[in-house]
């Protein structure tokens, strides 16, 4: 397929194909012959007809350009090095090869070969230094001199890895790690003692091998816990923090109350206000003081005679309250009042308290003829307050608390084994159930006042 059909295909007119009524012959094309392209085929590139690449892209196998430059290259040798004595290796190492050779080669890395100072003694020096230390301690009477050779050996040879140190004992008896690690310090405590007793450090070559043990078994405890175990953990974690939270914020409280109630040091002298117009300076000085944190409730001083009238007031009432008691427990008709003025609430109230007394009667008066046992058996009960109308379950009737409240009684129920709601709610049931959340509500408000009260006075500490 040539260009032409693509130019007919696409309805583009071709402009180098003359009119067909300009003259009678055609022009005969030049064969010029074209480029050839590398990296693409013939047919693909003969398809773009005019639209040429801008750029032809050719293939090409050189990398880059030779480095030009006029400086002498450095030369380098493959010079042999030892790093051990009976190894022998060999590195390049920049430098000729006479220079090398001259200069003895030391590895790079010996410096990084370092090894740990661990003591050495013969059977007798050992027998010295830890004379005194096989009457106090009875463990170290079950090592030979055998076995400490042998594992401050292994010791020496491992670096004192102390894994592959366990492997690596060959004893008859079985010996622990802790076992291991608890002589070989003790030895070396010993020795280190004899030979340099001032020595500051000798002291820091002591080993706990009860300490040693409950972190092991600390640590595996750790590991061993449940999911219900962590989350209980980060819960208890979250609950101090909210309890040091309370606690700064209690003590932060406590500080600015000290700080407001506390007068503040004045330098200046007193001679200025010992007069009626400095007096009334200060007085008005204090009153427009807006910067202190002090909150007056009043513009002007409290009048104590006014508060003596309230507390006048406030006895009466008392008086009121305890007579309109003695006349509900004395009185059953309504109809005998006492002269004692009341408002129209306290009547109403005085009524139906009086109308419930009356019906609770009338119901034992009905039941007059029913034991304790049938009542209890039959589950007849009287009441003296007013039903709502209809069936309703005894559970609907129990009480309720505020959100925090309640999940704290059903947290202390489910401590106590016994459920949320009966299982079978009796009238006893629910009466002894009521009876329990009561005291249950005030263990919780004890509780409460208890820990503001400990937490007081460990700030207070």
């Amino acid at each position: 397929m040539s260009s032409s059909d693509i130019f007919d295909v696409l309805n583009i007119q071709n402009h180098r194909a003359g009119s067909p009524g300009s003259s009678g012959h055609t022009p005969v094309p030049s064969r010029t012959p074209k480029l050839q392209v590398s990296g693409m085929q013939r047919e693909l590139y003969n398809l773009l007809g005019d639209n040429t690449p801008p750029v032809a892209v050719q293939k090409s196998n050189k990398f880059k350009d030779k480095m030009r430059t006029m400086a002498k290259p450095s030369p380098w040798s493959f010079a042999e090095f030892e790093p051990r004595q009976s190894v022998k290796l060999r590195h390049w190492v920049k430098g000729s090869k006479e220079l090398v050779e001259q200069q003895p080669q030391v590895n790079a890395f010996e410096k990084y070969n370092t090894k740990l100072t661990i003591p050495e003694f013969t059977e007798e020096e050992y027998n010295s230094f830890m004379k005194d230390k096989t009457g106090k301690d009875d463990d170290s009477k079950k090592w030979s001199f055998r076995d400490v050779r042998q594992l401050f050996d292994l010791c020496r040879k491992y670096d004192m890895r102390w894994f592959i140190i366990q492997d690596r004992f060959e004893v008859e008896e079985q010996r622990s790690l802790e076992d291991m690690k608890e002589i070989f310090y003790l030895v070396c405590h010993q020795y280190f003692m004899a030979q340099t007793p001032d020595n500051p450090l000798v002291g820091s070559l002591k080993f706990s091998k009860e300490k040693e043990v409950e972190r092991k078994k600390y640590l595996q405890r750790l590991l061993s816990r449940s999911a219900a175990e962590i989350a209980e953990e980060e819960a208890l974690i979250v609950e101090s923090k909210k309890f040091e939270m309370a606690a700064r914020k209690t003590s932060s409280e406590r500080e600015s109350l000290l700080r407001l109630l506390d007068s503040p040091n004045s330098d200046k002298p007193i001679a200025q206000f010992l007069t009626s117009q400095g007096m009334t300076q200060l007085y008005n000085s204090l009153l427009s003081d807006k910067t202190k944190k002090r909150k007056y409730e009043q513009t002007v001083p409290e009048n104590p005679w006014m508060k003596q009238q309230q507390q006048f007031a406030q006895q009466k009432q008392q008086m009121q309250q305890l007579q309109e008691q003695k006349v509900i427990t004395n009185n059953k008709n309504i109809n005998n009042q006492t002269q004692v003025k009341k408002t129209k609430k306290q009547k109403q109230e005085l009524q139906i308290a009086v109308k419930r007394k009356a019906d609770s009667e009338y119901a034992e008066q009905l039941l007059q003829n029913f034991t304790a046992e049938e009542r209890r058996s039959l589950g007849v009960q009287t009441h003296g307050e007013k039903l709502p109308s209809g069936a309703y379950l005894r559970s609907t009737r129990i009480s309720t608390f505020k959100a925090a409240t309640q999940t704290k009684i059903a947290t202390t129920l489910q401590e106590l084994g016994l459920p949320s709601r009966p299982a079978m709610p009796t009238s006893e049931v629910i009466q002894h159930h009521e009876l329990l959340l009561g005291r249950i509500s005030s263990m919780l408000d004890l509780k409460k006042q208890v820990d503001k009260l400990e937490a007081e006075k460990d700030i207070k500490k």
